[in-house]
Parts: structure tokens; sequence; C-alpha cells
């Protein structure tokens, strides 16, 4: 019979509200308040990990089992990777609905066809990229990353540089660029993550990676609209701004989700160039057939 771990819970649940809490108070200013409470949130996960671990040894059902990270060959790199690109991911939508909304005094179904491409591109590279994932590995959510960032990184532009009225079109062809390269990370990287995780294991992992996609998710949609607030604030209501760094924030914390990206592809490499059978010399060949 499964056993719960309610402690595990505690200090997990109590953790991610302790750093998120101050990332929803600074839209009003309050940051500086709760800013302790950031520290707080580091040590009460680090007392979760401790606690998982002390579970796990004595033969307990711990909330997360410390060996999908440390003895399931690339799961914690995928979960690492999916937990920062949805911190950077979730929350430009937001940041798009108050500029085109607020900012531009669009309606809210103009606000949402006006990110139309990216769902989109992202749509028809995920209905293509399921069948890359086996022959590509880690380089596709790598070009995939690359792709996005480009995509956003070229919007956050457009929308601070471009004229109001004509701000949308301009952006639509970089938002279908960051589409395509989204539906090449997400999928697949899920399908990298719990290729090699064991049966036992499977849903423990499936559930744990899908929570740390919803943590980075809830991180993303409270932290950027912070950085749009306080830039507003900032800047007496400069809407272009506002948009330029929340969206420029988000795109920063991808490249980090691309720098774990380029490491994992780079050792999977190595591994592959090391299982590979060495060649026979031709001198070696000649003295045999003679």
């Amino acid at each position: 019979r499964g056993r719960l771990d309610p402690v595990g819970v505690l200090l997990l649940g109590a953790g991610i509200l302790a750093l998120m809490l101050p990332l929803v108070l600074a839209e009003g200013g309050g940051i500086g308040r709760v800013w302790w409470l950031f520290p707080a949130g580091l040590v009460l996960l680090a007392a979760f990990a401790r606690w998982e671990r002390r579970v796990a040894h004595r033969d307990g059902e711990p909330l997360l089992d410390p060996g999908l990270l440390t003895e399931t060959r690339g799961y914690a790199t995928g979960a690492g990777l999916a937990a920062l690109y949805f911190v950077g991911f979730s929350g430009v939508w937001l940041v798009f609905a108050l500029f085109f909304q607020n900012g531009l005094g669009y309606s809210p179904l103009m606000s949402g066809l006006a990110v139309t491409p990216f769902a989109v591109g992202s749509a028809t590279a995920a209905a293509v990229a399921g069948r890359l994932v086996e022959r590509l590995g880690r380089l596709l959510t790598v070009w995939g990353l690359v792709a996005v960032m480009a995509g956003l990184g070229t919007t956050a532009v457009v929308l601070w540089l471009a004229p109001s009225d004509r701000a949308v079109w301009f952006a639509a062809p970089a938002l279908l660029v960051g589409g395509l390269g989204s539906g090449c990370v997400i999928s697949p990287n899920i399908t990298m993550t719990l290729r090699d995780v064991p049966v036992r294991m499977a849903g423990a992992a499936g559930g744990a990676l899908q929570t740390g996609q919803r943590l980075g998710g809830a991180v993303g949609t409270a932290a950027l609209p912070g950085v749009f607030h306080l830039t507003l604030n900032a800047t007496h209501d400069d809407y272009h701004d506002a948009v330029a760094l929340s969206v420029g924030s988000g795109v920063a914390v991808m490249l980090c989700a691309l720098t774990v990206a380029v490491l994992d592809w780079r050792r999977d490499r190595a591994g592959r160039a090391g299982r590979r059978p060495p060649e026979r010399s031709h001198s070696h060949t000649h003295a045999g057939q003679g």
C-alpha cells in the first residue's frame, strides 16, 4: 500500500510559496517588505531535498525519489530544462496581454489574435518534431530553443521600436518563428526525459516532471508581469519599455535552458563516440590478407 509524504508536501509547498509571494507583491511595489522570503524559500527547498533523501534511505515513499535525479540518465537534465523553459515561456503571454490590452487598447479577442502566429507555428512544428526526436535527440531541442529565443527576442525589439498601430503586424513573423521553435522543445524534451526511466518509477517520474513544469510556469507568470509593472512604475507608464524588458527577461531565462540543453547534447555526443567500435587500420588488414 502506498504511503503519503505529508512532510515533503508541506516543505515543498512552503518553499515555493516563499519564493513566489515576493514576485506577486512586486506588481504593487511591495517586494521590499518581504525580500527575506527569498532566502527562506531556498532554505525550505533545501530542507525538502534533505527530507526526501532521508525518506528514500529508510525505504519509504518520498514525494520525489532522489534516484530519479541521481541514477536515471537524462532525467535531471530534462526536468531542469523544462522548469527553466516554462519560467521564461509561461510569463510572456500575460505580459503580451497586458501590453496589447492596457498599452495599446486592444480587446481581449484582438489581444489573443495578435499572438496567434506563435500558436500556429507551435502546432505545426510539434506534429513534425515527434518524428525527428529519435533521430536528432537533444539537438532538436537545442535548435528549438534557439528559434524560440530568436523569435521572442525579435518580438521584444519590434514591440519596443515599432509604431503602436503596426507593431502587431511587424511582430507576427517573429512570433511564428518562435512558435516553430517551441514545438520542437516541449514534447521532444518530455520524450527524452522519460525514455530511460525504469517502469516502476514511471508514474512518479511523469508526475514530478509535470509538477516541475507547472512550478516553473507559476514562477514565470508571477515574475515576468512583476518586471512589467516595476518597469511601468520606473518609466512613468512606458508600455513599450515594459514589454521589451519583461519579454527580454524571459528570453534570458531561456538562455539558461539552452545552456543545459547544449551541455546535455555534447555529453550524449561524447558518449556515442566512446561507444563506437574502433576502426581497423589498413596495415592490420593487409597483414591479415597476406
